[in-house]
């Protein structure tokens, strides 16, 4: 572990760190990255759950002065994300440990290789991940912002179109200040505005950094199918390779069998870390979307209102789409290698060779998945799952309010 950790603060001062350069950012925003100093640390991380404490207060605020069932649909869906980012922190936090690998292992593993072509496949990958955080992080930001500022649809429409009396005001979601929220509108929104976006940092950071750890086993395995498809590059290697078992050709194919053995120690660990996790956030999302989808049934007839719900049934959909689209692409990568091996000239290389071939066509014939709970595996399979399970729940809630 000491050699690992010192490894992996030495390659974040090469080149290898730009990849990485969003989620180092995002993640000591708040108070997870590995290599922070543990006072900057505690102190970035005290910061946001301050921030994400306010907002859960107002809203328990709002949820235990509801009197009727409602007023209890409106205030679910933010309050419930507002506990998905809650446990998203936690994540990190109670594993640190294993986060702490995970993180020295992108750094570490760019060393195995010294094939060009290979260390330009995992750039590729590393790139991949890098446009995935920026994107992903753009549009949490830009739907948090959308969706607080459908508050101002009302005071905006008393501008444009004036009515003889102002229209009712609407909060940016479900909340008690405890104050005259028509003569404090504006000091609660700048609030909600800014305890929002605060807080979905820790959501952001999150995913974001999942997504890369994805991307990165993914250039493993495709690295290692590189490897097994190129078993020969010349007609003198293949002569080697018959002759002289222990040439480097062979060595090569050694190497490949251990580096396939990292990644699915990687994709263990990586399961391992958020499978928990991930079980709460599924719940989360599968109910939170059928609420949401109820509030939108109902106030149809409500502009702002309506607006408001379809940006959040937007934001979730992408939100578990992501997930699982990170989900199938580690699956199709990790048996892809499979395939590669038996399109390869596996047939002309020496009998050990091929034994070691066999240990990893067995591994390679089970697919590495990340689940929640063991139980639901990511992939576009499941999401669409999700979406009919969802899609069933929002049709027994709507019975209950006709």
């Amino acid at each position: 572990m000491t050699n690992i950790s010192s490894k992996g603060k030495s390659n974040m001062e090469s080149n290898v760190d730009y990849y990485y350069d969003i989620n180092r950012k995002l993640l000591s925003l708040a108070g997870q990255w590995p290599y922070q100093k543990p006072k900057e640390k505690r102190s970035f991380l005290i910061l946001l759950l301050i921030f994400l404490s306010n907002v859960i207060f107002t809203q328990v605020a709002q949820f235990c002065i509801c009197e009727d069932a409602q007023c209890i649909y409106q205030t679910l869906p933010p309050h419930m994300l507002a506990i998905m980012v809650l446990v998203k922190i936690f994540t990190f936090y109670f594993n640190r440990q294993k986060i702490k690998v995970l993180t020295d292992r992108l750094f570490i593993d760019w060393n195995m290789f010294e094939n060009e072509d290979e260390r330009e496949i995992m750039k590729k990958y590393a790139e991949t991940g890098r446009w995935y955080s920026l994107i992903y992080a753009s549009y949490v930001y830009i739907g948090t912002l959308s969706f607080t500022t459908t508050a101002l649809v009302p005071r905006i429409l008393d501008i444009v179109f004036p009515l003889n009396t102002s229209r009712s005001i609407m909060l940016a979601y479900p909340a008690c200040y405890f104050v005259d929220e028509e003569q404090y509108f504006y000091y609660i929104f700048c609030h909600m505005l800014i305890t929002a976006a605060l807080s979905m940092t820790g959501l952001i950071a999150h995913d974001c950094m999942l997504f890369v750890y994805i991307e990165h086993v993914c250039g493993l395995f495709a690295v290692i199918g590189y490897r097994f498809k190129h078993l020969h590059k010349n007609d003198n290697e293949k002569k080697s390779m018959i002759n002289y078992p222990n040439d480097v050709s062979y060595k090569n194919i050694v190497f490949a069998v251990n580096a396939h053995r990292k990644a699915l120690q990687f994709v263990v660990l990586l399961e391992n870390t958020f499978t928990v996790p991930f079980t709460i956030q599924i719940l989360i999302v599968t109910v939170g979307m059928s609420i949401t989808l109820v509030q939108f049934s109902i106030q149809l007839h409500n502009l702002a209102e309506a607006t408001r719900y379809i940006v959040f049934i937007i934001c979730q959909l992408i939100h578990l789409f992501c997930f699982s689209f990170q989900g199938q692409k580690l699956i199709n990568h990790s048996l892809e290698t499979c395939d590669k091996i038996f399109y390869s000239s596996w047939y002309e290389i020496p009998v050990n060779a091929q034994r070691l071939l066999l240990m990893v066509l067995r591994k390679s014939i089970i697919a590495s998945t990340l689940t929640a709970g063991k139980i639901y595996v990511f992939s576009l399979e499941s999401f669409t799952t999700v979406l009919q399970t969802s899609m069933s729940y929002f049709t027994v809630l709507s019975s209950f309010n006709e």
